[in-house]
C-alpha cells in the first residue's frame, strides 16, 4: 500500500508537490481559499492541482461540517506522507544482525525498535493529538491498517503485515522490534502503555494490548 502511494507521487511538478506537503504537514482539512494563500497560489491554480491530486488518491474531499446556516465548504485533506520504506530496510538489516542463537537478540531489538519509534514521534509533525490517535497515525504511516478498539481497556488490530515475510523467518527479532517501536511512539508523560503485542491473533491480525499508565500489566 505505502509503495503505491510512493509511485504516486512521482512526477508530480512542484506547485502540485507544494499543495500536496502542505496538506501532509497541516494535519488537517483545509477550503481551497486556505491551501491557496499558504502556497501562494490563485485559488483556481490550486484547486486544478487539488483535483489532480483527489483523482490521484493522495488527497481526499470532505463537506465542512458546519453549525450555522449556508452551503459547507468541500474541504481538502491528505494521507500522511508514508515511510514504510525506510522501516522495512530497518527491519531488515536488524534481522539479519540479529539472526542466529544470540541469547538476548530479542532484548536488542526491542531496545532499537523502541529508539525508532521516539524518533519517528519527535518527527511528527506538532498537533494537538490525543495519543492513541497519534500511535494509530503512525501505525497507518507505517503500512498497517490499524484499528483502534474501544475497550476496556482499549487496543489495536494490526492488519495487515507489512513485514510478515521477516516476521516469519525470525519472529523473536521482528516482534520484539515492533513492541519496542509501539512503546517508543508513545510518550512517557502520555496516559497510556503498550503492554504487549499479540502476534498472529489470526492469520492476517496482530493485537496491540493496552492499558492505562500506572496500573498493573
Amino acid at each position: 500500500m505505502a509503495g503505491e502511494v510512493v509511485a504516486r507521487t512521482r512526477g508530480l511538478g512542484p506547485s502540485r508537490a507544494e499543495v500536496l506537503e502542505h496538506l501532509r504537514d497541516r494535519g488537517v482539512p483545509e477550503p481551497v481559499s486556505v491551501i491557496a494563500r499558504a502556497v501562494g497560489l490563485h485559488e483556481n491554480t490550486t484547486r486544478f492541482h487539488l483535483d489532480a491530486l483527489t483523482r490521484s488518491g493522495l488527497v481526499h474531499r470532505q463537506a465542512e461540517n458546519r453549525q450555522v446556516p449556508g452551503r459547507p465548504r468541500v474541504l481538502y485533506r491528505a494521507d500522511p506522507a508514508p515511510i514504510r520504506n525506510h522501516y522495512a530496510e530497518l527491519a531488515g538489516a536488524l534481522v539479519k544482525h540479529y539472526a542466529g542463537p544470540m541469547a538476548d537478540r530479542g532484548e536488542l531489538a526491542e531496545e532499537a525498535g523502541r529508539a525508532w519509534g521516539v524518533e519517528l514521534r519527535e518527527d511528527l509533525p506538532v498537533h494537538p493529538v490525543a495519543p492513541l490517535p497519534r500511535l494509530v497515525d503512525c501505525l497507518a504511516r507505517l503500512g498497517y491498517e490499524p484499528e483502534l478498539v474501544s475497550g476496556p481497556p482499549p487496543s489495536i488490530d494490526l492488519r495487515p503485515c507489512p513485514f510478515l515475510d521477516l516476521a516469519g523467518a525470525d519472529p523473536e527479532t521482528v516482534c520484539r522490534l515492533h513492541l519496542g517501536l509501539l512503546r517508543g511512539l508513545l510518550h512517557e508523560t502520555d496516559p497510556w502503555l503498550v503492554t504487549g503485542l499479540e502476534p498472529w491473533v489470526t492469520p492476517t491480525r496482530c493485537v496491540v494490548r493496552l492499558a492505562p499508565r500506572g496500573e498493573p500489566s
